[in-house]
């Protein structure tokens, strides 16, 4: 009985080793590997095609509060947050931002002094999603394909399509612009004028600034620093 034991479980191991192998050997998935990959192939359709639509949105010049649909709630907080700098921040708190914050609140003081607003509310989300261009800019670039990672998206330069530009994150079965982290990665191109020329952040966006908008408007200079006085 012993011996008919120790003849039968090496056989069996045997039997089970070569059914795993030709398993492997198949190169078929599991069916929960190959529900993970539908459900990612689908999620990036899907990050493709809320790209597009809020391209589209704004095309169409709708509200800018239609816009939040397609944004974090992290990246309205601190667009919320940016607008009170813009309105009553001095030029010592101002200088202490980034590149990329300081040239949208001397973009927003401009327009305010100018007059220029069409819209009544969201003037800081109206501002970086259409009049300034912050996804125009994006989408002129040529862009590579866009990737996902678990809960992450992302969308890079052709040229280097594994360098981000644009990230998202997935929210309740939405793909949602995360502003907050890719401004700056956007904008970052810029910095690279003001590195050369060894300029401040501040000096580096009034140069940009006078740049575009030289033959229209006057005084596009240190002013802007400050909060434009109230009429």
């Amino acid at each position: 009985m012993h011996r008919l034991k120790y003849i039968i479980f090496p056989a069996a191991l045997a039997a089970l080793s070569l059914f795993l192998f030709a398993c492997a050997g198949t190169g078929e998935s599991s069916p929960d590997a190959q529900t993970y990959n539908q459900v990612q192939e689908e999620k990036q359709a899907l990050l493709e095609k809320t790209f597009s639509d809020m391209q589209a949105a704004i095309a169409r010049h709708v509200p800018p509060e239609t816009l939040w649909t397609f944004i974090t709630d992290s990246s309205r907080y601190w667009m919320d947050t940016l607008e009170n700098v813009a309105k009553y921040s001095p030029a010592a708190d101002v200088e202490q931002r980034q590149f990329c914050e300081i040239l949208a609140v001397i973009t927003y003081r401009l327009y305010d002094r100018e007059r220029l607003w069409k819209v009544p509310d969201n003037r800081m989300l109206n501002l970086l999603t259409g009049e300034a261009g912050f996804i125009q800019r994006a989408a002129s670039l040529k862009l590579g394909p866009f990737m996902i990672k678990n809960d992450r998206g992302s969308v890079g330069l052709a040229s280097s399509p594994n360098v981000p530009v644009l990230l998202f994150t997935w929210d309740d079965a939405h793909w949602k612009l995360d502003m907050v982290a890719s401004f700056p990665l956007v904008t970052k191109g810029l910095e690279t004028i003001g590195v050369k020329k060894n300029w401040s952040n501040s000096k580096l966006a009034l140069y940009l600034l006078d740049k575009q908008y030289h033959y229209q408007y006057l005084n596009l200079d240190e002013t802007l620093l400050d909060p434009v006085p109230s009429r």
